[in-house]
């Protein structure tokens, strides 16, 4: 085993979407396996290296995460995710640092990202008070990536945008007809692919006037540029 991760198993997994596969994991130690809203978890997977997803929920006292994996297709976390079943032996890593943390002191919250975001955005949600406001914009490459209401826990505050070229276009363009203000304390946070991070943290800040500090960007992923 390698330093620094704890032996577990996968006790369940279940498709949410045709597109999303839901994995939830078992500590062989569970004790003190909580985990802030936010937080990410290390996966070493058998013959495929390291991968890192959100903890989308956690059960300390069961000693359980949840991770939501999604399908497409290309790399060895999808396949991994596809074909892995009830007993199947895994190693995880806690974080040691928040990829993106709750902004405890605003009033209202937007989330804006894509189909890897979703799990980070309703793990910080379901941290908030009720009363708390709350939106979201997911830029989706499908309707098999979109996650069915059931499985959100606000699902009317939620926007789905379709991907319309370079990821992140399509989400430009549907927040120029949206009303997005600075004001009632209002913090941001943008996660998905880097250039999508890079063009919403930048059109935040420029165009709608937020301060820096009121927006938390972090890229999951970049995506590879295709070959002629």
């Amino acid at each position: 085993m390698a330093p620094g991760f704890e032996l577990g198993r996968v006790c369940a997994a279940r498709y949410i979407s045709p597109g999303i596969r839901n994995v939830t994991i078992v500590s062989a130690s569970p004790a003190d396996l909580a985990f802030d809203p936010g937080a990410d978890v290390a996966v070493r997977l058998p013959s495929a290296g390291e991968r890192r997803y959100s903890v989308w929920k956690s059960n300390a006292e069961a000693g359980t995460l949840d991770v939501c994996v999604v399908q497409h297709g290309l790399g060895p976390g999808s396949r991994w995710a596809g074909q892995c079943a009830v007993g199947d032996p895994i190693e995880i890593a806690r974080s040691r640092a928040l990829p993106i943390a709750l902004d405890g002191s605003a009033n209202s919250h937007v989330f804006l990202g894509d189909e890897t975001s979703i799990a980070s955005a309703e793990a910080l949600i379901r941290a908030l008070p009720a009363n708390a406001q709350v939106l979201a914009w997911f830029e989706v490459a499908a309707v098999d990536y979109r996650w069915p209401a059931s499985e959100l826990l606000r699902p009317d505050t939620v926007r789905w945008v379709a991907r319309d070229g370079r990821p992140g276009a399509g989400l430009l363009a549907r927040l120029a007809g949206e009303c997005l203000s600075p004001a009632n304390g209002t913090t941001v946070y943008v996660t998905g692919e880097a250039w999508l991070c890079a063009m919403v943290h930048a059109h935040v800040v420029r165009e709608r006037g937020f301060r820096p500090a009121a927006v938390r960007a972090m890229p999951y992923w970049k995506a590879r540029p295709r070959m002629a």
